[in-house]
């Protein structure tokens, strides 16, 4: 649960966008409801960035939801590492897959190149001073474009803050 106050002031739009979330996600899980109520502009940005890695077209949208998932195992997020297991394990990954790639994020199940962005955006976050234009390259060099890099980098970042955030809210 999440200790916030219900956003009486755009009750209305955020009806309308729940009915929106329920159709895409199957319900409204407490990270969503959180956002909306503090503002309903915070969701809306949410699930645009949500739409735009669904649509990403060089990184496997799988491929992001397991870099969150590591991290939320990381940081302790308890709504991430449901919400993530869930949302993997229905897409057709078994158990053991995520806990491997858990455990061990170049062990992610899918070919050396993902492998290696994933790498590298878990490394950015908690290694960042050790990231070199040698790792750029590396990346560059195996088909990744500088915008691709930058994707996958900002999104695990975007966990990580979300993810802090949610905690100061939680009980």
């Amino acid at each position: 649960m999440f200790m916030y106050q219900k956003n009486e002031a755009q009750k209305e739009k955020l009806e309308k966008l729940f009915k929106k979330v329920e159709v895409l996600y199957g319900s409204v899980v407490p990270q969503m409801e959180f956002l909306g109520n503090i503002e309903v502009a915070y969701l809306e940005d949410f699930l645009k960035e949500a739409m735009r890695l669904v649509k990403h077209p060089n990184i496997d949208f799988d491929l992001f939801a397991f870099i969150r998932l590591h991290i939320a195992f990381k940081e302790e997020y308890t709504y991430c590492k449901a919400f993530n297991t869930k949302l993997l394990l229905g897409r057709g990954f078994i158990q053991p897959q995520l806990d491997v790639a858990i455990a061990n994020i170049e062990a992610v199940p899918f070919d050396e190149k993902h492998q290696a962005l994933a790498t590298f955006a878990i490394k950015s976050m908690y290694e960042s001073r050790l990231c070199v234009a040698s790792d750029f390259e590396e990346l560059y060099n195996m088909g990744w474009s500088q915008k691709d890099v930058f994707d996958a980098v900002s999104h695990a970042g975007m966990i990580l803050k979300n993810g802090r955030i949610l905690m100061t809210y939680s009980k």
